[in-house]
């Protein structure tokens, strides 16, 4: 009993630390969700966040039940992804640029709070997270260690996915608590500023991937 006990935990305690590994780094996804945080409150970070933690929810489940065909599929698409996700980040940054410096604070202010901005919001961080050619490489080597590291029944492998998720979700919830709490507090002019350099970067980012340079 005591044997079944530890394995089910130490499949949480992987997934667990495959989400955090996943989620943690800094990179275009952090950078959106923080952005958003800052200039449109918490509930358009944490919709961001969710969105980020679904698509590694898609990943760890696929790396668990498909195995290493994942890796045979998606290698002769990985470039046609890596574009698409360049000029994915590319235009939700310019976008944002353009949507946030044409409308005044009021506007912005009244957008925040309608329920079909966060639905979209989600669905588009969901998106950029499934191309975002780094999610693929870590999940894809994923798929190879666990295989090789040998099988797990489907209570572990549950829990792998579910710790996964969790984890995910929770460094994203903090990110948008976090940049939601800035939002509070920061001035207006302050996050006019704060929310071009964020999107220049994400713009930037775009432009790094779509050039091979990230």
């Amino acid at each position: 009993m005591k044997g079944e006990t530890a394995l089910v935990l130490e499949a949480f305690l992987r997934g667990v630390l495959a989400g955090y590994g996943i989620a943690i780094p800094v990179g275009p996804i952090a950078i959106l969700i923080i952005e958003l945080g800052i200039n449109r409150g918490f509930t358009y970070a944490f919709s961001a966040g969710a969105g980020a933690a679904s698509a590694d929810l898609i990943y760890a489940t696929i790396a668990v039940v498909a195995g290493t065909v994942l890796v045979s599929i998606l290698a002769p698409y990985s470039e046609i992804l890596r574009i698409v996700s360049a000029f994915g980040l590319i235009s939700i940054g310019v976008w944002l640029l353009y949507s946030g410096l044409r409308h005044s604070h009021t506007n912005k202010d009244r957008l925040a709070v309608r329920s079909n901005g966060y639905s979209r919001t989600y669905t588009m961080v969901l998106g950029l997270t499934i191309l975002n050619p780094v999610t693929i490489t870590y999940f894809t080597t994923l798929i190879l260690g666990l295989k090789a590291t040998g099988s797990s029944g489907t209570v572990e492998s549950f829990l792998f996915i579910a710790g996964a998720f969790l984890a995910s979700l929770s460094w994203q919830a903090f990110l948008a608590g976090v940049s939601g709490l800035v939002h509070t507090r920061f001035p207006k002019a302050l996050q006019t500023v704060t929310f071009a350099i964020g999107n220049i970067m994400i713009i930037a980012i775009g432009i790094a991937i779509f050039l091979g340079i990230m």
